[in-house]
C-alpha cells in the first residue's frame, strides 16, 4: 500500500503537472468579462471593499491558492494577502499573475493541511477547489481554525457533483473524449484515499466545519457564478454538467 508521503508527493507533482493550462479550463480561471465579474463581487462580499467603505484592511489566508484566484481578488481589493500552495508550478503562476496585474501578494510554499503560521496570524482564511484533495478533512478544519483570530472568518468555496442519469453520463464521456482528459486528475490509489473526492457535498463540508468547532456555520450556493459559467458552456457541456458551486461560511468562536 503507498504511503502517505508518497501520496502527497503525487498530488503535489500532479498539480505541478497541470499548473500551466490549469486557468484553460473552465471552473478553474476566469475565461470571460462576466465571470471576472461575478468573481470579483462575491470577493467584495466576503472580505469587504476598504477602498470605497469604512471596511477595515484584512490579514487574508488564500490556503490552497493554486493560480491564486482568490488571493489575487482580495489584494485587488487592497488587503494583506497570503497565498499558500504546495506546488511550485502553481504558485510560479500565481507570481506571474501578480506581477502583472501589479499586485502585492505573498506567496508562500506549504502543505494546505498544515499552514506553517501561528493561531490567530489571520482575519479571513478563504480555500476554494481544496477539500476534495486533503487527505485528512477533519483534522485539516481543525487547524484552519486555529489560524483565524478569536471571530475570524473561515470561508470554502467548493462544489459537489452527481453520477447524474443516463444522458448525463454520456455527455460527461463525451466531453472527456473530445477535451483529451483531465490534466490533474490523480492515480486511482490516490484518489482512493481522499475522504471527500466523492462527497465534498454542502452537508459533509458543514458538519465537519462544526465538528472542528466553528460557529455560526452557514452554507448557501454560488447561483450567480453558477448561472454565468454555464452560460458559457456548450449545450453538451451543459447536459454533461451536473456540479453545483457552493460557500461555506463559518467563525472561530470568541472564546
Amino acid at each position: 500500500m503507498t504511503d502517505e508521503p508518497q501520496i502527497r508527493e503525487t498530488i503535489t507533482a500532479t498539480w505541478d503537472a497541470g499548473a500551466g493550462t490549469y486557468d484553460d479550463h473552465l471552473r478553474h480561471g476566469i475565461l470571460h468579462e462576466d465571470e471576472g465579474v461575478a468573481w470579483s463581487r462575491l470577493a467584495t462580499a466576503i472580505f469587504g471593499d476598504p477602498r470605497r467603505t469604512e471596511v477595515p484592511i484584512k490579514r487574508v489566508l488564500d490556503v490552497g491558492t493554486g493560480t491564486g484566484l482568490m488571493a489575487l481578488l482580495a489584494a485587488e481589493l487592497g488587503h494583506d494577502v497570503t497565498g499558500l500552495d504546495a506546488s511550485e508550478g502553481m504558485l510560479d503562476r500565481a507570481r506571474r499573475k501578480a506581477r502583472d496585474l501589479h499586485l502585492d501578494v505573498r506567496w508562500d510554499i506549504g502543505d494546505a493541511e498544515d499552514p506553517p503560521y501561528a493561531p490567530g496570524t489571520f482575519d479571513i482564511l478563504v480555500s476554494r477547489h481544496v477539500t476534495w484533495t486533503l487527505l485528512h478533512p477533519a483534522e485539516t478544519f481543525e487547524r484552519w481554525s486555529t489560524l483565524v483570530r478569536p471571530g475570524g472568518l473561515i470561508v470554502i468555496l467548493d462544489g459537489s457533483s452527481s453520477a447524474g442519469g443516463p444522458v448525463a453520463r454520456l455527455a460527461k464521456w463525451l466531453v472527456r473524449r473530445r477535451s483529451g482528459g483531465n490534466d490533474h486528475a490523480y492515480p486511482d490509489h490516490v484518489h482512493h484515499s481522499l475522504p471527500l473526492a466523492h462527497g465534498a457535498t454542502p452537508a459533509a463540508i458543514a458538519r465537519l466545519m462544526r465538528e472542528a468547532g466553528i460557529g455560526d456555520v452557514k452554507v448557501r450556493p454560488l447561483t450567480e457564478i453558477e448561472r454565468v459559467e454555464r452560460s458559457h458552456m456548450s449545450r453538451l457541456e451543459r447536459l454533461a454538467d451536473t456540479w453545483i458551486r457552493f460557500m461555506a461560511t463559518g467563525r472561530r468562536p470568541l472564546t
